[in-house]
């Protein structure tokens, strides 16, 4: 072979060596970004898996909040569940729950979310808080008549200290009057409309200062009304046949030592409660089968009832009257249209107090309050979560 084959001989060796070197490169880089899309798209699989199961674990927190809400149970201790949907599923565990006070529990939940591979759980605490009223003044049953000429006057539901006056700072707040109907809520409206700068009906935020509600209804305020006088530490005392029981210079009960006074009115209408002179007291107020007219100084924290036939509640006088808590009035017979339930003309401030209220539960007998719950308005709020998983 001449020197020139063997020159071409030994080029095409080289370049068969560098092709074949060539295509393994590209076959080992081929092989190479297979597997990284390979490894990527198994990493976005378990992204998506982690994130899914993470929505279905605050899922299960969510409906564990409903769930939470709609107990009437306190503490409210609703069953674990297990929810499955298209995508994966959430379990919920009701890990434990403890009643901090007759009107607030909490309860520690636990929820797994599960999407193909992946899970993820979350815990949380939640608070449940009932309120012994739904605003300052409810007004329920029959009532048809309300006057609103008072001066100055204030009802409000902004939750209030009954200390300094002054609104707590982020409470939720409350209507400043409830009624359940649309009639007697544009009879209320009207009567509003009439009250002349500086009196105010107030209720905080977008929340109407005259509003429809289910709760409280007449059978529960009256049932509350008839434990409440039935119970064994009642202070009780009745309208003699007279029709007229004047009340002046007396003081029932403290913040610190509470009472629950109840007054039994006579069987027919025309009889009357009055309250004249100086008047305080803390605690709770049943007033049942009579008018409660309020003429001298009068200062109250906690709840007063008017309620059963021909009731009313009536201001009269420029002397002080301020109430901290909470009034409801239920009338259960048919009065006439000119019966005026609710007729305030004299000056009043009446500003609704959990503070006051929550002492006032206290006087409540268990059993009343067990039957009672849901009938009363209540708030549920997270007060944390966490991420129980990596």
């Amino acid at each position: 072979m001449s020197a020139t084959h063997k020159q071409r001989a030994g080029e095409r060796g080289l370049v068969l060596v560098s092709t074949l070197l060539i295509l393994s490169l590209l076959l080992v880089s081929g092989v190479g970004v297979r597997l990284m899309l390979q490894n990527d798209h198994k990493i976005l699989a378990n992204l998506r898996g982690s994130t899914e199961a993470f929505y279905l674990a605050e899922a299960g927190i969510a409906w564990s909040k409903d769930e939470i809400d709609r107990t009437a149970v306190h503490p409210a201790n609703p069953a674990n569940r297990t929810q499955n949907f298209a995508s994966g599923l959430f379990s919920v565990s009701f890990l434990s729950t403890s009643a901090v006070s007759p009107l607030k529990a909490r309860i520690v939940v636990r929820a797994s979310g599960t999407a193909g591979i992946s899970t993820q759980t979350l815990q949380s605490q939640i608070t449940k808080s009932y309120d012994l009223a739904d605003s300052a003044m409810g007004i329920r049953g029959n009532a048809n008549g309300v006057a609103l000429t008072g001066d100055p006057l204030l009802i409000s539901g902004v939750d209030h200290d009954p200390v300094t006056g002054a609104a707590v700072e982020g409470a939720k707040s409350r209507p400043a009057i409830s009624v359940p109907g649309e009639v007697l809520r544009g009879i209320v409206e009207a009567a509003a409309g009439n009250v002349q700068p500086p009196g105010l009906i107030e209720a905080g935020g977008a929340i109407p200062a005259v509003s429809q509600s289910d709760y409280l209804p007449p059978s529960a305020v009256s049932g509350l009304a008839n434990d409440l006088c039935n119970a064994p530490h009642a202070l009780s005392s009745v309208v003699p046949e007279s029709g007229v029981l004047s009340v002046e210079g007396a003081s029932w009960g403290t913040p610190s030592e509470p009472q629950l006074r109840c007054i039994e009115g006579l069987a027919g209408p025309g009889d009357a409660v009055i309250l004249g002179g100086v008047v305080n007291g803390a605690g709770i107020l049943v007033i049942k089968n009579s008018d409660l007219a309020v003429s001298g100084s009068f200062r109250w924290e906690g709840l007063v009832v008017v309620t059963g036939s021909n009731v009313s509640f009536k201001i009269t006088g420029v002397e002080s009257k301020e109430i901290y808590g909470a009034v409801i009035i239920n009338e259960t017979a048919a009065p006439a249209s000119s019966v005026v339930t609710l007729d305030i003309q004299g000056s009043v401030k009446l500003r609704f107090s959990r503070t006051a209220l929550g002492r006032a539960v206290a006087l409540i007998p268990g059993s009343t309050m067990a039957n009672s719950y849901n009938a009363l308005p209540s708030t549920v709020t997270q007060d944390y979560w966490r991420l129980v998983t990596p």
